[in-house]
This record gives C-alpha cells, sequence and structure tokens, in this order.
C-alpha cells in the first residue's frame, strides 16, 4: 500500500515542525506541501490535510471544500483547551489527534483519516450550476459614480427577477450609506453566518420595500478590507443566489495586484468578484480621459475573465450627439460590449443621493433599465474554481 500524501497547514506549533521533519526522514506518509496560503488546497493532488485547531483560515466552508473534491481532513487539537476539540467536530473534519499523540500517533491518524477520504462530489472546474442565480459585476475606474449605476442597475432588474444587492467594495462601500440604511448587519456579519455559522445569512440581509431588493450592506470601515478574504465573499454572494435570480456587487474598482499573494492583495476581492461573474457592467466618465481610463481597467478585467460578456455605461455622458458618437465609436472599436449607454449628468440623482431616496423613471434610469434588460439575457458560462481562491 502506498504511503498517503500529505497537506501540512503551517503554524508555529511545535508538533508541525515536528511531524514534518519525521515524514521527511522516515516516511510513513509523504509531505505533499507545507500550506501557508490556503488557495493552493484546491489546486494541490493529496490525500489527507492535516490542519490545527489554530489554523486561522480553518472554516466549516474551507472544510466542506476540500472534503467536496475526495480529500480527507484530519484535525489536531490541544488537549488542554477543551473546547479545540470540540471546535473541529463542529467544523465536519474527517478524524481529529491530540498535539501530543507523538509522531507515531499522527501517522496512524494520518493513515486512517486516508482510509476515511469521501467520495469527490465536486469538479475542480465548477460549472454555472454550482451558483443558482447569475452574478453581474459592476466595477470601472474609482470615482466614476459606479455605486449609483450598481443601485440603478440592481433596481431595474428588481422589476421582474428577484435580486440582491452586495457592497462588496472594500476600498469605499458607500451602498448602505447613499440608500440611508444601517450599517449593520453587513458583509462581514454575513461572512460569520456563511463560514463560522454564527447567526443566519437571512439576518444579514436588509429587505429595502422602495426598490424591491434584498441590500447586504458594505464592511463598516475600508480599514476593514484585511478581515475579507475575497473567496469567504464570493461564497456568500453563492449562498445569496441560491434565493436571488441576480446578484449585483458592486465592488470591482482598482484591480491592479497589489501587496501580499494573488489571493490577499489590497484589491484581491475586486480581482475575485470579476473573475466569477456572469456579466460585467463597467461604469467610465463621458470624457476621452474617462475613456482612457476605461481601457485601461477593461485590460486588467481581461486579463482575470477573458470572455464574460461586459456591457459599458458612460457616466455624466456628454449633451452634443457627435461628441457621444466619438466616445461610442472609441468603446465599440476597442472591446466587445452587449450594449453601450450613455447616461446624462442629472440634478435629480443629486438630490435622491442626498435625502437617501431611489432613482425613479428619469433620464438616468431609462439608459440603465437598457443594461439591465441585456445583464438578464446574458447566457451563463463556466466558471474555473481556482478563481475563488478558497483560502483567501
Amino acid at each position: 500500500m502506498s504511503e498517503p500524501e500529505v497537506a501540512l497547514a503551517f503554524t508555529a506549533d511545535p508538533w508541525v515542525e515536528e511531524l514534518h521533519r519525521h515524514l521527511s526522514d522516515h516516511g510513513g506518509a509523504r509531505v505533499r506541501s507545507v500550506v501557508v496560503e490556503p488557495s493552493i488546497l484546491l489546486e494541490e493532488s493529496y490525500d489527507v490535510l492535516v490542519v490545527g485547531h489554530r489554523w486561522a483560515p480553518l472554516t466549516r466552508a474551507l472544510v466542506g471544500d476540500v472534503r467536496a473534491r475526495g480529500r480527507a481532513v484530519l484535525g489536531v487539537y490541544d488537549r488542554e483547551e477543551w473546547a479545540s476539540r470540540k471546535h473541529l467536530v463542529a467544523l465536519g473534519v474527517d478524524a481529529i489527534v491530540e498535539s501530543d499523540a507523538g509522531v507515531d500517533g499522527f501517522v496512524r491518524a494520518i493513515i486512517g483519516a486516508a482510509g476515511k477520504r469521501p467520495e469527490q462530489t465536486a469538479e475542480p472546474a465548477r460549472a454555472t450550476d454550482g451558483r443558482a442565480g447569475s452574478l453581474v459585476v459592476v466595477g470601472g475606474p474609482p470615482g466614476v459614480g459606479r455605486t449609483e449605476v450598481a443601485i440603478g442597475l440592481a433596481a431595474a432588474c428588481a422589476r421582474r427577477h428577484s435580486v440582491a444587492l452586495v457592497d462588496a467594495d472594500d476600498v469605499a462601500p458607500a451602498v448602505a450609506q447613499r440608500l440611508h440604511l444601517p450599517i449593520e448587519p453587513n458583509l462581514r456579519t454575513a461572512i460569520d453566518a456563511v463560514e463560522h455559522g454564527r447567526g443566519d445569512l437571512d439576518a444579514c440581509v436588509i429587505s429595502d420595500p422602495r426598490s424591491g431588493l434584498s441590500i447586504v450592506a458594505g464592511v463598516p470601515n475600508p480599514n476593514a478590507w484585511v478581515q475579507v478574504r475575497p473567496g469567504e465573499v464570493v461564497r456568500v454572494i453563492d449562498r445569496l443566489a441560491d434565493a436571488a435570480e441576480i446578484v449585483v456587487a458592486d465592488g470591482a474598482g482598482s484591480l491592479e495586484e497589489i501587496g501580499g499573494s494573488a489571493s490577499r492583495g489590497r484589491f484581491a476581492t475586486g480581482r475575485a468578484l470579476v473573475a466569477s461573474a456572469e456579466v460585467l457592467v463597467a461604469v467610465c466618465d463621458g470624457s476621452p480621459q474617462g475613456i482612457a481610463r476605461l481601457l485601461g481597467w477593461v485590460v486588467d478585467a481581461r486579463g482575470l475573465a477573458v470572455k464574460t460578456p461586459m456591457a459599458v455605461v458612460v457616466n455624466r455622458a456628454p449633451v452634443a450627439r457627435f461628441r457621444r458618437g466619438e466616445l461610442y465609436e472609441e468603446i465599440t472599436g476597442s472591446l466587445g460590449a452587449l450594449e453601450v449607454v450613455f447616461v446624462p449628468y442629472e440634478r435629480r440623482v443629486s438630490d435622491a443621493s442626498w435625502n437617501g431616496e431611489m432613482i425613479r423613471n428619469t433620464a438616468f434610469t431609462r439608459p440603465v433599465a437598457r443594461v439591465a434588460n441585456a445583464v438578464a439575457a446574458a447566457p451563463r458560462r463556466l466558471r474555473d474554481a481556482s478563481i475563488l481562491d478558497v483560502a483567501s
């Protein structure tokens, strides 16, 4: 019988180094990888994930994703911390072992866990049937009025479909503030409900009777981005899509890969949203400079989602027809789009924002409604599970 292959989650606990050294020198099992960033857990091939209860990314959702791919999870608890064993059992691990069991005890536990490997229930490439509803991501360069378009688009879609609006912007969350909604509950509490079972996701959703939307407010403070992992946001969206036909997410501003790993950099959430979307709606300013910034954003977006259908909203567009024509030719000549619409500057938009009201039947809402029709009619597409960065 061949030795089982192990992915070993790295922590500072002494048993981690001791086990790694023993397996490398004496065998019994083979360490395939030492995991620091959990994003590789769905990509690597191994039999058993060995993970301590203190490993920060360890959640019920992560255990479920690993097990769904036919890999067992062996949890390691500290007998001096009475709650650690209960915590691992609640997460749904396949087997547990004491941290002071010794290397022979660990090897026996690894072999036993490998024998309990669940059948694979999810393919590495996830199809759209893994998400019941469609994810529409509203993005574009910062400062172009993206949030207003996201709210208007969600409201337009809600006339014919059940819609959830998620403020996933971890740089400048503004949906709750724009609609004069409370900032609690929010995306952070929704993540706690989905990932850790702390509370009910339904209780984290604000029902807005004015628009018929189900709304998840953004993180209460932009500094909280370090507490939000991209994969967690995507999984919240997937859960919301079980009930909503369309989920509109505002949050794909800057897409540069800055700081840390690809799955934990500053704009990793926006990148994960773009990569996971069924449809992209790009918003830009109605000026030559605005188009130039849009095309730069599209280059980054297409690096993450090559074939995802895209619509373009030119916000604060000029009134002159020939200027709109020039902008239209530049956009359509540079990228294929489901729809290109022009939204003029309108004072009623500013008034509605000041009063926390929805905008209805104006020169702003009519072109946005055209985008909503195009979004609803867009075909579904296959998604690659690697974009989910379960670690993230």
